[in-house]
């Protein structure tokens, strides 16, 4: 008969955690991973809720107001646009670090409740797109009147 010693190590027990995090996280997502649309980047979002409305920042820091448009269906709210890269024309240039996004983008939202689609507002600020987005009141127990 033989014996093995096994020595686990305990930081597995932290990184299988963190594994099971991160594939919870690409569950929960609420933009697609990969979009069929041609889409360079995509917009970090914030979004939260009052008692009457949602509010969805969305950071487009670089892109004038005509080169956006945003839209809603069935509860879902896009932000579609294209960032444009202001390079000298006749210039070659040598890019030494290149982090910002350019090109087309696209970000798609779920809302967490039914909006009134007819009372959507949306202002550009500082970089920031606020998008208002005004709840659909509660539906409401209507008595009917029988007629004889």
């Amino acid at each position: 008969m033989y014996f093995i010693k096994v020595k686990f190590d305990r930081r597995l027990g932290s990184l299988e955690r963190r594994m099971q995090q991160l594939m919870e996280d690409m569950l929960r997502i609420s933009r697609p991973l990969i979009s069929a649309t041609g889409v360079h980047w995509i917009p970090e979002a914030d979004m939260f809720e009052t008692s009457d409305e949602v509010i969805v920042h969305v950071s487009v820091a670089g892109v004038p107001r005509e080169d956006i448009e945003v839209s809603f269906h069935d509860r879902l709210l896009s932000v579609r646009g294209v960032r444009r890269q202001n390079l000298p024309k006749d210039t070659p240039v040598k890019h030494h670090q290149l982090e910002i996004g350019y090109g087309d983008f696209e970000r798609i939202i779920r809302m967490p409740t039914q909006i009134d689609p007819n009372n959507i507002e949306a202002a550009l600020e500082d970089g920031i797109l606020t998008i208002r987005l005004k709840k659909k009141a509660p539906p409401r127990d209507v008595i009917v009147e029988i007629k004889t």
